[in-house]
């Protein structure tokens, strides 16, 4: 499996992007995703719950941002509610090596 078929896999997941959408991020061809979806077992899988409507959002729930202590919905991993809070972690994180 390739690198780009794993970040479709990923993308896939998501109910809230749109197949086009991931198509045109990924800058894939129709035909390169029907040969993706063929190849790989998990991609035509997850088209094929998006079309048949069962692939659901995962659930998430808010978690505080350890720089500014506000409270937020992470996407994906994010551990910081914004890029400011997440370079003064970083900041904060290297002084604390030092």
């Amino acid at each position: 499996m390739t690198l780009e078929e794993q970040a479709i896999q990923l993308l896939l997941r998501s109910p809230r992007l749109e197949v086009s959408t991931i198509i045109d991020l990924m800058d894939v061809s129709d035909a390169e995703f029907r040969e993706m979806s063929k190849r790989n077992a998990r991609i035509s899988e997850l088209v094929a719950a998006r079309v048949a409507g069962t692939l659901t959002p995962r659930d998430v729930e808010p978690t505080q941002c350890p720089s500014c202590d506000d409270w937020f919905v992470p996407y994906a991993a994010a551990r910081f509610c914004s890029d400011a809070c997440r370079t003064v972690g970083l900041i904060n994180a290297a002084k604390r090596r030092d």
